[in-house]
């Protein structure tokens, strides 16, 4: 679908559940926002919760009366294409910038402590904003717009939400010093997971359902274990979930032992989790979320290569084949999908 009317953009929105490339109206700049033209987005299992319901939807830009659609796509890359009302700390027209997909207000009393990444007024791009990367232009706020270092291109930056995901996750688990440590998950995220924590603790492992996954951590040297191979005499020290599924979460618990920590970084559409609170309580047992992450030292570490996410580039795809793209996210060995957006 080529663009054809300049007041509109190419992009991909969620509509009951199935994803679809659509035309809607470009957006429009607001104070202490700038316009990306975005060049590469990256297709994650982000995407695919979405479609599941991982958040309500909000109405796009100029949308008037179909509320359930919103633009996907939470890991995203671009070109500033206009900073003029995006104030004095705004990035120059023209700058290669990564995007923080977490939108806060900058003026609320948790902005204002230093934590505005659980801002009052929070929303996340591709989740529960109307705002997306999987489409041709975006406002965000100057703020969000982090600058990707000149040694790195632009589809390694892709990976740099995934990555400060997982530094943040094996950060609340207080890794260091830790001899039995297990990051458990199948995808994208439990793989970034696993390698930043073998940087900081060898003895870290990954434990999968899939074989597809294990096979990826014997490609990079990581420990590994199949978690139907996996013991439950609660041994483990540390066990950061980086799935946050019903099953992941409740394996974890298991896995755990007395005064040990279990690390929820996954964010799923699931069911609800039930665990056993006994359990957490007789063997005080730990447990901690994780969030998002900072961009700037995701983009240092990807810079300097101390993470090389090329094994996880799983697939390419052009912007009209992104809806595709999502779906093959279930099929084995598919971690990610590099989406370039051209016009």
């Amino acid at each position: 679908m080529a663009r054809t009317n300049p007041a509109e953009m190419r992009a991909l929105v969620a509509r009951g559940g199935t994803a679809e490339l659509a035309s809607v109206p470009m957006p429009s700049m607001r104070d202490g926002s700038v316009v990306v033209r975005i060049t590469h987005a990256l297709v994650t299992p982000f995407e695919r919760e979405s479609l599941r319901g991982l958040a309500a939807a909000q109405a796009l830009p100029g949308a008037e009366s179909d509320e359930s659609r919103r633009i996907l796509g939470t890991s995203f890359v671009g070109v500033v294409e206009d900073s003029s009302r995006g104030g004095s700390a705004a990035p120059a027209r023209g700058a290669r910038v990564a995007v923080q997909p977490v939108f806060s207000c900058g003026i609320c009393e948790r902005c204002d402590s230093g934590i505005g990444i659980h801002c009052l007024a929070r929303s996340v791009a591709g989740l529960d904003a109307a705002i997306g990367g999987l489409a041709e232009f975006a406002v965000v706020p100057a703020a969000s717009c982090v600058a990707i270092p000149a040694s790195l291109d632009e589809e390694r930056a892709t990976f740099a939400v995934a990555l400060a995901r997982a530094i943040e996750a094996v950060r609340r688990g207080g890794i260091e010093g830790r001899s039995f440590v297990s990051v458990l998950g199948d995808d994208l995220f439990a793989v970034l997971a696993a390698l930043v924590a073998v940087e900081e603790n060898p003895l870290a492992r990954l434990v999968s359902r899939r074989e597809a996954t294990l096979s990826v951590a014997a490609q990079y040297g990581i420990r590994h274990r199949a978690l139907d191979e996996v013991g439950r005499r609660g041994d483990q020290e540390l066990v950061i979930d980086m799935t946050g599924s019903p099953e992941t979460i409740g394996a974890a618990c298991r896995m755990v032992g007395p005064r040990g920590h279990v690390v929820v970084g996954g964010i799923s559409a699931g069911a609800p989790v039930a665990v056993d609170l006994s359990h957490l309580a007789l063997d005080e047992i730990e447990m901690f979320g994780s969030g998002f992450g900072e961009l700037a030292s995701a983009l240092d570490q990807l810079a300097r290569a101390r993470v090389d996410p090329a094994a996880l580039l799983s697939r390419r795809a052009s912007l009209a084949d992104a809806a595709g793209a999502i779906a093959t996210l279930a099929e084995p060995g598919v971690f990610s999908v590099l989406v370039r957006v051209e016009r």
